[in-house]
C-alpha cells in the first residue's frame, strides 16, 4: 500500500513523460522493472515511511534522511521498498477501438456528403423563359436567389464537416497520452475492486455475528427456575417436540375447541376492530371463517388467551369461479400464510383483508387474461385482440368493421377518490370496467361482471350487447321521427338484451306484409337480415358498409323500405294483370309538382280495361305509400313554344290522389283486396271526372260529397246532379229534356264498384219520389241488385254500369223512365198484398202463394213475359197469362186469375200424380185460364168446369160433356154426385158449383168416383180399338184448340 500512494504521488511526472514521447506503453514484471519504478518515484527529497532510526524518536515517521547518507546505505533502501511493492495493477483492453478508422469512416462520409451535396446543387435549375424574359428583372431576381441556395448548401456542409474534423482533431491531441488515460482507467478499476473487498469483509463479519448468535448461552432465568423447579412445569415455556406429547382424548379435544370458540366470540365482539368486509364470519371447529362473497374464506385462530396477542393464518380459499376452491401445500401456500401472519401481526384483520383482497383482484385479473386468449385461439379468432398492460385487460372486438375502435379495458380502480357504485365499503379497490365505442368513451353504461363466476366471454357480450341495443336504439329513434313509424301504420320493435347479443334484434316493418329482423353478429359485429331474401341482401350489404351505423342506419333503412314497397306493389300488380310503365319516367321538377317533395320512389302502372289517357303511379317515402291517377298527354318530341308556356309539353296532365280506407291511413298492403280497391277508386274517380267535365260543358249544376255509406275500404265521393226541368242545352245529350213527374229533381250517384271483367264501373243512381209507398218492404222481400227501395223516404236506387272513361250520364235517363213503369207494378202489388221477392229494371218476382212465385219480364226492347217455376201448377196456362199481361190491364188481371186458378191447378196435379191402372188415363185441355176440359178413358167421362162470377163473387161450375156414350155406372155416380153436397161444393141436378177455395175437393171427390167406378169391372163401353180411340183425342184436340182460338176474348173480370 505504501508503495501504490507513492507510485500516485508522481502521476504528474509519468504524464509529461508520456508527452515527451516515450515509446514503452506497458510494465513488465521482474526485478529490474521494480527497480526502474524505484528510481522514478525519487524525485527532490526522500521521505521514508518508517525508515531506518537508531533510536525510538530520534528519527520520526516520515523523517527527512540524512542527505549524507552513504549510497550503500541508500541502495539498501530503495532495494527494500522495491521488494515491498505490490502485483501490478490489471491492464484494461476491452471496448477500445482505433483511431485510424473513425478517422477512415468519417473520410468516407464525407466524401459522399460532398457528392450529394454538388448533385443537389446541379439540380437547382433557373425556370426556362425566352429572350425577352431574359431583359426582365424577374428572371434576374430568379437566378440570384438560386446562387444564394446553391451557397448556402454549400456553406451548410463544410461548416458541417469542419465540426466534425475539429471532434476528430481533439481525439488526436488526446490519443497522444493514451498510456496515461489508460493507466487511470486501470487504476480507477483497481479502486472500485477494493472497495468492493472492503465491503464484502462488512457483510463476511455481519454474517459471523448472526451466526454466532445461536451459540451464545443465555443467562439464567431465576424466575422459570423457580416455577419449574417448584411445580415441575412453566405455563409459558414452549414445547420443543423432544418429547411426545400424550394423544388427547375426544373428550379433551372437544373441550379444547369449545374454549376456542368461546374465546373467538369474547375477542371479535369485544376487542377486535372487524373491517366491514369481515362482518360476516362464523365461528365453529376452533377457528373463525370470514365469509367475503365472490372473493375468498379465511379461517384464523388464536393461540393464546391474551386478546392482544395476534391471530394466526389457519386456511384460506377461494370464493369464485373458476378457480380452484382449496390452495394445495406447497411454495404457494406457504408464501400466502406467512404474509397473512405476518401482516396479522402488524396490522391486525384490517391489513389481512387488504393484503388478501388485492391478491385475489390480482389473481380474476390473470383468470380474465387467460380466458380473453382462449376466446382469441379458438371461436373468436380474427375477431378480437388482447392487449395486456400493466395490471389491466385491453380487449378490442369487433376488428373488421370499418369506423372507429372499440375495446372494453379491465383493471383495477383504487377507490381512493370515489366509491365504486357496486361495492358497499367506501375507498375498497375493485374490478372496474372502461368502455369505448367506435374510439369514444361512454361514461354511463351498467354491466354485470358476475364476480363469483368469472367468464370474460359473458363480459364481453354483455358489452356487444350495450354496443348493439345502442345502434338498434338510436335507429329506432330516428325511423319514429317519420310518419308511418311515429303514427304507428308500421310496426317497429326493439329487443334488448343484456347479456345475451344473439337476442337482440330490431324488427322494422318495411311493408305491410313484410316484416324484417335485423340482428348483428356478436362476435364479427356483421349486420344480418332475417328472414334472408335476395331484396334484403341489398340492404344488408349496405349496412354492413356503415362506418357509424347508429347515425347512418336509418337512411339506408329509410331508402329500403321504398324500394321494397314499390317492388312489392309491381309484383303484385302483375297478378293482375297491370301494365308496368317502365318508359314513363318524369323528371324530379315534375315529381315534387305532382306528387310531393319527399317522394323517394315513384312507378306508374295501367290496368288492362284503361285507355292510354290514364294511368295508375304510386309513390313511397317516409310519410306513407300513397296511390295516384295520372291524366297522361301524348307530348311530342319537338315541342312548339306555345306547348311549352301552356305546360302542354308535360307528359302528365293532372294527378289525383287515391284516398285509402281507413281515413289516414298512409301505407297499405299491395294484396289482391287493396289492389283491386285501388283500381275501384282510379276507375270512379276517373269516370266522376268525365262526368263532371261532361256536365259542366252542358252547364248542368252538381257537386260532389262525402259518401253517406262507403263501400268497404273505397272511398269516393258522391255526385249530385241538380237536373232543372227546362230544356237542357244543344251540347247536352238528346235523352236528357226534363225530370218525370214521379221524382224530385235532385239524382245522386254513388260508386258501387267495378264489373267481373273490370272495364266497367258500377254506380247506384238514387233519385226520391214524390209520394212514399207505404209497406214497400213487404211487397219487396228480397230485391235485386239493380234495384232497390226505401219505404220511409220513398227513395228509388239502380244499378248504372259505364266503361272506364266514359260519361254515365246519357244511360241515366233511360233508366229513369224504366222505373216509372216499375213503380205502377209495385203499386198493383201493394192493392194485391203480394210479396215481391225479386226486383229490378227488366224484371219483377212477385210471390201469390205460399213457395208458388212468378216472374214478369219486361226488357226494353222486347214484349212483356211471364215466367214460372218447372212445378209451378200455372205453367200450364202460361201462355193464357201472357196474352192477358200484354192486354188491358196487364199486370193486375194476371194477379187476380193466379189468385183464382190456384186452387184448381194444384187440384189437377194432384189427381194426375195420383196412382192408375195401366187402362186408365186422364185428360185436362185447358180452354183458357178460367176454363178447362177434364176427360178420362177407362171408365169414360168427361167434363168442364169454368169460373163464373154470382152475386159479386167468384163459383166454378161444373157440367158433364156430351160426347160418346158414358158407362151407366159412371152416370150414375155423377148424378149422385150432382144431388149430393160436400166442403166447398154442392151439387145443382145438372151440373156442381163450387167455390174458389172449394174447387179442390170438388176435384178431388170426381176424380175419386170415376176411380171407384174403373174398379167395378166394367170397361165402359171401350170397345173401340186403341187406335181409333187416340184418333178421336186428337180430333178432339184440334177442335179444343180452335174453340180456344175464338174464345179468348171471353175473359173473366171481376171488378
Amino acid at each position: 500500500m505504501p508503495g501504490v500512494l507513492k507510485r500516485t504521488s508522481t502521476r504528474g511526472e509519468l504524464i509529461s513523460t508520456m508527452a515527451a514521447g516515450e515509446e514503452s506503453k506497458e510494465m513488465t514484471n521482474g526485478q529490474g522493472s521494480r527497480k526502474r519504478k524505484a528510481e522514478e518515484l525519487v524525485n527532490g527529497d526522500t521521505h521514508v515511511n518508517g525508515g531506518i532510526s537508531t533510536t525510538n524518536g530520534v528519527y520520526a515517521n516520515g523523517a527527512v534522511a540524512d542527505p549524507g547518507m552513504s549510497p550503500e546505505i541508500l541502495a539498501a533502501v530503495v532495494h527494500n521498498i522495491s521488494s515491498q511493492l505490490p502485483p501490478e495493477i490489471e491492464h484494461i483492453t476491452q471496448g477500445y477501438m482505433p483511431l485510424s478508422r473513425l478517422i477512415t469512416r468519417l473520410a468516407q462520409d464525407t466524401f459522399n456528403g460532398l457528392t450529394e451535396t454538388i448533385n443537389e446543387m446541379a439540380d437547382m435549375q433557373p425556370p426556362t423563359t425566352n429572350v425577352l424574359s431574359h431583359m426582365n428583372s424577374l428572371g434576374s431576381t430568379q437566378a440570384s436567389q438560386i446562387n444564394i441556395q446553391k451557397k448556402t448548401r454549400m456553406w451548410d456542409f463544410a461548416h458541417d464537416r469542419r465540426a466534425k474534423f475539429i471532434k476528430i482533431l481533439v481525439l488526436s491531441q488526446w490519443s497522444r497520452q493514451a498510456e496515461s488515460v489508460g493507466k487511470v482507467i486501470d487504476l480507477n478499476f483497481w479502486l472500485n475492486s477494493q472497495r468492493q473487498l472492503y465491503k464484502d469483509a462488512t457483510a463476511w463479519v455481519g454474517e459471523l455475528k448472526r451466526m454466532l448468535a445461536p451459540m451464545k448461552l443465555p443467562s439464567p432465568h431465576l424466575k422459570t427456575a423457580l416455577e419449574a423447579l417448584s411445580t415441575g412445569k412453566a405455563a409459558w415455556l414452549p414445547d420443543l417436540g423432544y418429547l411426545p406429547p400424550e394423544p388427547l382424548s375426544p373428550q379433551q379435544m372437544l373441550k379444547a375447541l369449545r374454549t376456542i370458540n368461546t374465546l373467538l366470540h369474547i375477542r371479535l365482539n369485544l376487542h377486535e376492530t372487524i373491517p366491514p368486509a369481515f362482518k360476516n364470519f362464523s365461528i365453529s371447529s376452533g377457528r373463525v371463517t370470514f365469509h367475503i362473497k365472490d372473493e375468498f374464506e379465511l379461517d384464523l385462530s388464536i393461540a393464546d388467551e391474551d386478546p392482544s396477542s395476534q391471530l394466526y393464518f389457519i386456511d384460506f380459499r377461494f370464493a369464485f369461479s373458476p378457480c380452484m376452491t382449496e390452495i394445495p401445500g406447497g411454495w404457494l401456500r406457504n408464501e400466502i400464510e406467512g404474509k397473512s401472519n405476518d401482516v396479522l401481526r402488524r396490522e391486525g384483520l384490517a391489513g389481512c383483508y387488504d393484503f388478501l383482497h388485492d391478491l385475489v383482484l390480482t389473481h380474476k385479473l390473470r383468470i380474465l387474461r387467460s380466458q380473453a386468449t382462449e376466446l382469441a385461439r379458438a371461436r373468436w379468432s380474427d375477431n378480437i385482440k388482447i392487449e395486456p398492460v400493466h395490471r389491466s385487460l385491453v380487449v378490442q372486438y369487433w376488428l373488421n368493421r370499418p369506423g372507429g375502435k372499440s375495446w372494453v379495458e379491465i383493471g383495477i380502480r383504487s377507490g381512493r377518490k370515489e366509491i365504486n357504485s357496486r361495492s358497499k365499503n367506501s375507498g375498497v379497490p375493485c374490478l372496474a370496467i372502461r368502455w369505448h365505442q367506435s374510439g369514444k368513451e361512454v361514461t354511463r353504461f351498467d354491466i354485470d361482471m358476475t364476480l363469483g363466476d368469472l367468464s370474460m366471454e359473458a363480459i364481453l357480450k354483455q358489452i356487444i350487447s350495450l354496443h348493439i341495443n345502442h345502434i338498434f336504439r338510436e335507429t329506432k329513434r330516428r325511423l319514429r321521427e317519420s310518419p308511418i313509424y311515429a303514427k304507428k301504420v308500421f310496426a317497429l320493435k326493439h329487443k334488448a338484451s343484456a347479456a345475451e347479443p344473439t337476442n337482440c334484434h330490431l324488427q322494422v316493418q318495411v311493408t305491410v306484409a313484410s316484416t324484417v329482423k335485423i340482428v348483428q353478429e356478436p362476435i364479427s359485429g356483421a349486420f344480418a337480415l332475417i328472414p334472408p331474401s335476395a331484396l334484403h341482401g341489398r340492404l344488408e350489404r349496405d349496412l354492413n358498409a356503415l362506418r357509424d351505423p347508429a347515425a347512418e342506419a336509418f337512411s339506408r333503412i329509410a331508402f329500403s323500405r321504398c324500394i321494397l314497397g314499390i317492388e312489392e306493389a309491381e309484383r303484385r300488380s302483375r297478378m293482375l294483370g297491370w301494365q308496368s310503365l317502365k318508359m314513363q319516367n318524369p323528371t324530379q321538377e315534375i315529381v315534387k309538382k305532382y306528387f310531393g317533395a319527399d317522394v323517394m320512389r315513384l312507378s306508374f302502372f295501367r290496368p288492362t280495361s284503361w285507355g292510354k289517357e290514364w294511368s295508375l303511379a304510386i309513390s313511397t317515402s317516409m310519410a306513407g305509400d300513397f296511390w295516384w291517377v295520372v291524366e297522361v298527354r301524348e307530348v311530342s318530341k319537338d315541342p312548339s313554344t306555345a306547348e311549352l308556356a301552356s305546360g302542354q309539353a308535360q307528359p302528365i296532365r293532372s294527378t289525383f290522389k287515391i284516398p285509402i280506407a281507413p281515413k289516414g291511413t298512409l301505407v297499405s298492403e299491395p294484396s289482391y283486396s287493396v289492389l283491386s280497391n285501388v283500381e275501384n277508386t282510379a276507375a270512379a274517380i276517373i269516370n266522376q271526372c268525365i262526368d263532371c267535365r261532361e256536365l259542366a260543358n252542358v252547364h248542368i249544376p252538381h257537386i260532389q260529397q262525402k259518401p253517406s255509406e262507403p263501400l268497404g275500404n273505397v272511398h269516393v265521393p258522391d255526385l249530385l246532379i241538380f237536373y232543372e226541368k227546362q230544356q237542357i242545352g244543344e251540347r247536352g245529350p238528346q235523352t236528357l229534356t226534363k225530370i218525370p213527374p214521379w221524382c224530385h229533381d235532385v239524382v245522386k250517384s254513388s260508386f258501387r264498384g267495378l264489373s267481373r271483367s273490370r272495364a266497367s264501373v258500377i254506380t247506384i243512381v238514387s233519385i226520391r219520389l214524390k209520394g212514399t209507398i207505404s209497406n214497400i218492404s213487404t211487397l219487396t222481400s228480397t230485391t235485386s241488385p239493380s234495384l232497390a227501395f226505401h219505404p220511409t223516404s220513398g227513395t228509388v236506387a239502380f244499378r248504372l254500369s259505364t266503361p272506364i272513361g266514359q260519361s254515365s250520364v246519357p244511360a241515366l235517363l233511360e233508366r229513369l223512365s224504366r222505373i216509372g213503369r216499375l213503380i205502377r207494378f209495385l203499386d198493383i202489388l201493394k192493392r194485391r198484398a203480394l210479396p215481391c221477392s225479386h226486383l229490378s229494371l227488366s224484371a219483377l218476382t212477385f210471390t201469390y202463394a205460399p213457395a208458388l212465385a212468378v216472374t214478369i219480364r219486361f226488357d226494353t226492347d222486347a214484349p212483356m213475359a211471364i215466367a214460372f217455376a218447372p212445378l209451378n201448377p200455372h205453367l200450364r196456362i202460361q201462355d193464357f197469362l201472357a196474352a192477358m199481361l200484354a192486354a188491358k190491364p196487364g199486370l193486375e188481371y194476371v194477379t187476380y186469375v193466379l189468385q183464382l186458378t190456384l186452387p184448381l191447378l194444384r187440384a189437377f196435379a194432384a189427381i194426375e200424380a195420383a196412382p192408375r191402372s195401366a187402362a186408365s188415363e186422364l185428360h185436362i185441355l185447358p180452354r183458357a185460364a178460367t176454363w178447362y176440359r177434364v176427360r178420362y178413358e177407362g171408365p169414360h167421362l168427361a167434363y168442364e168446369i169454368r169460373l163464373r162470377q154470382r152475386s159479386d163473387h167468384a163459383l166454378w161450375f161444373s157440367r158433364k160433356a156430351t160426347e160418346r156414350e158414358t158407362p151407366p155406372k159412371v152416370v150414375e155416380a155423377w148424378e149422385r154426385l150432382c144431388r149430393g153436397r160436400g166442403e166447398g161444393w154442392v151439387g145443382l141436378r145438372d151440373g156442381i158449383s163450387a167455390e174458389v177455395l172449394g174447387v179442390e175437393a170438388l176435384v178431388g171427390r170426381i176424380d175419386e168416383v170415376v176411380r171407384e167406378a174403373g174398379l167395378g169391372g166394367e170397361d165402359g163401353g171401350g170397345t173401340e180399338p186403341v187406335e181409333a180411340k187416340k184418333e178421336e183425342e186428337e180430333q178432339e184436340v184440334k177442335a179444343e184448340v180452335q174453340i180456344k182460338k175464338e174464345k179468348e176474348k171471353e175473359v173473366f173480370v171481376i171488378d
